[in-house]
């Protein structure tokens, strides 16, 4: 019969968050406690609180620690917005432009038609 017993590294006995601990098999067929560390939330979009994909999920000393872009995405806002958020930002930002050329065309147009289109 094998001897699954754990020997705790630390002086903290209990199952707590912070306390998680890997059983290792080690090579002289002992198993020791391996603890883990806490995984974080990682970056969030502002506006709809997702989670924004491609930057990796660690604290935030070790996040400034890292380059430039492996802590943002490249694109615009990249690492604050998701990418349907920026998409929609465009769009939003291209239908606004189109309405302003139309309305500018229409009011030429009445100015046009309340002059009669005629030169003096």
């Amino acid at each position: 019969m094998k001897d699954n017993r754990i020997t705790l590294r630390r002086a903290n006995p209990y199952h707590t968050r912070r306390n998680r601990i890997k059983p290792i098999r080690t090579p002289g067929n002992r198993l020791v406690a391996h603890y883990l560390k806490k995984r974080s939330n990682g970056m969030k979009c502002e506006k709809t609180g997702k989670i924004i994909h491609g930057i990796p999920h660690i604290q935030t000393k070790k996040l400034r620690k890292l380059k430039k872009n492996q802590r943002t995405v490249a694109r615009a806002y990249g690492g604050k917005l998701t990418g349907e958020v920026v998409k929609e930002k465009i769009v939003q930002a291209f239908i606004e432009e189109e309405s302003k050329e139309a309305a500018d065309k229409q009011a030429i147009k009445e100015k046009k038609s309340k002059t009669g289109g005629k030169r003096k």
